[in-house]
């Protein structure tokens, strides 16, 4: 898939584990980094490993999809290609890093 994010501060943050690692804990920025990472290799959702369980959310943040990280938290991305099915999400950009349970 196509990766991008909301803007070049953003970008370089996702990109620089030493600022993930700033932020979260080491084993949370190797997460962050893998899961990217694993966007970025697979051409559509249904290509990521199981243990990513990407899923779309509902409510209000209908239209924004979840990938695991560490429990609780997900990696959210929102889809910048039209799409019908979750299939067919060939590109998203990394939105958020969030507790969907708070």
């Amino acid at each position: 898939m196509n990766i991008s994010f909301k803007n070049n501060k953003e970008q370089k943050f996702y990109q620089d584990e030493k600022a993930l690692k700033s932020t979260y804990d080491p084993r949370m920025a190797r997460k962050i980094i893998q899961r990217i990472e694993e966007l970025e290799a697979a051409a559509n959702p249904q290509q990521l490993p199981g243990s990513a369980r990407f899923h779309e959310h509902n409510g209000q943040r209908q239209g924004l999809f979840s990938v695991d990280l560490i429990h609780p938290k997900r990696l959210i991305v929102r889809p910048t290609c039209k799409y019908e099915s979750y299939i067919e999400i060939t590109s998203v950009e990394i939105y958020e890093i969030m507790d969907p349970h708070q």
